[in-house]
Order: structure tokens, then sequence, then C-alpha cells
């Protein structure tokens, strides 16, 4: 009799608790269905042919940012641009232009890291050529006028070209640090880069 009892016992026994396992999983599953969400790279919003521009308190233009395509992603709050060009004024007036096939925004905007076929340009001033940066990525802070590499780069102007590998550009006072492995190539004209 007893074991009749334990007989027909069993099955109810594994019936509920397997009911309670299925509970039991299919709220762990909801709960972590938002959390790996949130944390998957997936964008929240697109834009094409984006453009973005800054102003001074003054009203003048500071930079002006333009991309094929922005994708903007929530997890980390970054924007990923395509085909970005990148165009900065001084207080002076000198314009400095960076381009490349890629680049990566932060959130705020005060880092820009460009990569892929990076072509810097600063505009000729007073008695200074054009000057044309080569590289294959660069970190920009377009509030601060600056940019920086520890990449190899080409520099190149009317009469020179100089290899190094990284450099600090602070666009306001127009000085270039090269950082190592330095060589210049002085020439009387120099083909357009």
């Amino acid at each position: 009799m007893l074991s009749d009892r334990l007989a027909l016992a069993f099955p109810v026994f594994v019936v509920a608790l397997l009911t309670a396992l299925s509970f039991w999983l299919e709220a762990v599953v909801q709960q972590a269905s938002p959390r790996s969400a949130a944390l998957r790279h997936d964008p929240d919003f697109i834009v094409d042919n984006f453009i973005a521009s800054q102003t001074s308190p003054e009203g003048l233009l500071r930079h002006t940012l333009r991309a094929r395509r922005m994708t903007h992603f929530l997890d980390d709050d970054t924007s990923h641009l395509e085909q970005p060009s990148l165009d900065h004024f001084t207080d002076q007036g000198l314009e400095v232009t960076a381009r490349s096939d890629h680049a990566q925004m932060s959130g705020d905007g005060q880092v820009i890291q460009l990569s892929g076929n990076v072509r810097l340009t600063r505009a000729p001033v007073a008695n200074q050529s054009e000057l044309v940066l080569l590289t294959e990525n660069l970190l920009v802070t377009p509030d601060k006028n600056f940019a920086r590499t520890d990449a190899p780069v080409v520099i190149r102007n009317a009469t020179s070209r100089t290899d190094a590998v990284g450099l600090e550009f602070d666009y306001n006072t127009r000085q270039l640090e090269l950082l190592r492995d330095v060589r210049t190539t002085w020439q009387s004209r120099l083909s357009r880069p």
C-alpha cells in the first residue's frame, strides 16, 4: 500500500518540480533579456549625409563635421562615422581640414578618432605653403584644436617631405612636434601631395 502511494505520488512530484523549474527559468530569461539588450552594440539611430557645426559664443564658426553616414550606439554612447570630414577654424581664421575613411566620436563630441587614409590639410598662411599630413589614425580634440598620433606620418609642403613616427599638432599655435624617427627631404619644388 505504501509503495502504491509512493508510485502515485512520484509522478505528481516530478510534474510539480518541472512546473516550478519552468517558472524559474522563465523568470531568469525575462530578467536577462533587458540587460543583454542593453549590452549589445546595436545602433539606436543612423543619419545619412550628417552635418554638425559648432560656433563660438560670439557666433564665429569653430568647426564643422560632415560624414556620409553617422551611426550612434547607445551602449557606449559613441558615434561611428563613414567618410568623415572635419573642418576647424581657429581664432586667427586658419583652416585645418581632416578627412578619413572612418571615425569614432565620443558621446560628448570632445574626442574624434579618425582612421584609414587620414589626410589633414592646413591651409596656406602668410609665407607658409599648404601643409598636408598623411597617416592611418589620428586623434582629434576639436574644442582644443589639437591632433595627435603615435602612427607613422608623412608631412608635405611645397618644398619638403618629412617622415616620422608620431606627432602632436596644435592648430592655434601652428606648433607641430614630431615624436621620433624623423627624416626630412628638402627640394626646390615637390609635386602636390
